[in-house]
């Protein structure tokens, strides 16, 4: 009897991952090649640089602020040698404060531009799975999965969906 059960419990095990359709996508390679992540990208390098061009200016500041104060060195009074000391001190905290808020301004802009990006992606998955009749779709692109069972990748099939041409499928590793 427990024969039978365990004859049973396999079949049914067999026939239910069978009816399973299983698929890849390479969800970097899928996002890269949005027309919204190259739009991104720019607005970005638009970003740093507005910020690098202030950074620059304070950087000038900082140096003619540092000149000043060794040109002084032996002609001014202690007095004014500290006040400028402390001005320059002043003028370092502010500059490595800026540094600081402008890389979360730029990871904060980052963050708010890839979401739509991102879950038109994911969008784009769920729907070309359930045209093409997947139950599941596994992300090759995280490295998280070293084994999985062989499915279709429809990274493809998704970037024709969202517009975006095919790429060329990548050579073997260790053959050109």
């Amino acid at each position: 009897m427990k024969k039978i059960i365990l004859l049973m419990f396999a079949i049914g095990m067999f026939i239910n991952a069978n009816a399973q359709k299983m698929a890849t996508v390479n969800s970097n390679e899928l996002v890269l090649s949005m027309p919204e992540t190259k739009t991104m990208q720019k607005q970005l390098e638009g970003k740093q640089e507005e910020l690098k061009k202030q950074m620059e200016v304070m950087y000038k500041q900082y140096e003619a602020k540092a000149n000043e104060l060794k040109g002084m060195e032996n002609k001014a009074m202690d007095a004014i040698n500290k006040a400028k000391v402390e001005e320059l001190q002043d003028l370092q905290k502010r500059i490595e404060k800026f540094e600081v808020e402008a890389n979360k301004e730029v990871q904060g802009l980052e963050q708010k531009l890839s979401l739509p990006i991102l879950e038109k992606a994911k969008k784009s998955i769920e729907e070309v799975a359930k045209e093409k009749g997947y139950t599941h779709v596994f992300d090759v692109s995280g490295g998280g999965l070293i084994v999985f069972p062989t499915g279709d990748d429809i990274t493809d099939a998704i970037k024709a969906k969202l517009g975006i041409p095919a790429t060329a499928p990548a050579a073997p590793a260790g053959k050109k």
